[in-house]
């Protein structure tokens, strides 16, 4: 047996420690996130990111939501993605343009390092994605994932770097995905429909400009993007107003 079927294993049988205060989440399969910390994320709040259109997060990169972001993306935590993927709802309803047509919104995660998604087990952006998906549609919202974004293996680990630098770095290495495994490459978002980036953090925009401009460079209108957690150092955020539902 693989550790990932004992770890699911474990999961049904005891109880959860929360991602984002380490109490107890609940009862087993409940889930790893407790309301406690689902109400201290303050989002969701509109975020300055020049050149990307209208971009909110959940909350601000700190406390509770800093600590569950960090344990999904790095010590396998994949248990949170449903709750995390919850807090991005009102997110989401804060982005979406009012002249959007709500039944054709398409989430286009932005894309891992390909070395650092195999050592995690995957792309924790596009699982977010995923779970995304079954949380806008209990909300009366379809939404369908697009994974069409991939980095080349010339990309280095953004940790460090400078705008500038973190810039040219991506704009070498992102390009839309090849052929998968499955047959073809994945399908664009055709150009009328709503299209919204996701990522996990946003720190100086880099990633989600160079998102933005290799899919409107292949006819995609980008309406915007949303964020689990918002690490940017500008003092100008601010709540949103997120539309009907």
């Amino acid at each position: 047996m693989t550790t990932r079927p004992i770890a699911a294993l474990v999961d049904l049988l005891l109880p959860r420690t929360c991602g984002g205060c380490a109490g107890t989440a609940g009862p087993p399969g409940s889930g790893g996130w407790c309301p406690a910390c689902a109400e201290a994320t303050g989002g969701p709040h509109v975020v300055r990111v020049p050149g990307v259109g209208r971009v909110a997060a959940a909350g601000r990169y700190r406390g509770p939501l800093r600590r569950a972001v960090v344990v999904h993306k790095e010590r396998g935590r994949r248990d949170l993605g449903p709750d995390l993927a919850a807090l991005l709802v009102p997110v989401v309803a804060a982005v979406l343009p009012p002249q959007a047509d709500p039944d054709r919104l398409w989430l286009v995660p932005a894309p891992s390092r390909p070395r650092a998604a195999r050592a995690r087990g995957g792309d924790h952006v596009v699982a977010l994605c995923r779970a995304l998906e079954g949380r806008l549609a209990a909300a009366g919202l379809p939404a369908r994932t697009a994974p069409v974004l991939a980095l080349s293996s010339r990309a280095r680990d953004s940790v460090g770097l400078g705008t500038a630098a973190r810039a040219a770095n991506l704009t070498a290495a992102m390009h839309l995905a090849g052929p998968r495994r499955s047959g073809g490459p994945a399908q664009l978002p055709p150009a009328d429909e709503p299209v919204l980036l996701v990522d996990d953090v946003v720190t100086t925009g880099a990633t989600l400009r160079v998102c933005r401009a290799v899919l409107e460079g292949s006819g995609v209108d980008v309406a915007g993007a949303v964020v689990l957690a918002d690490a940017t150092t500008s003092t100008g955020s601010r709540p949103a107003r997120p539309r009907e539902m």
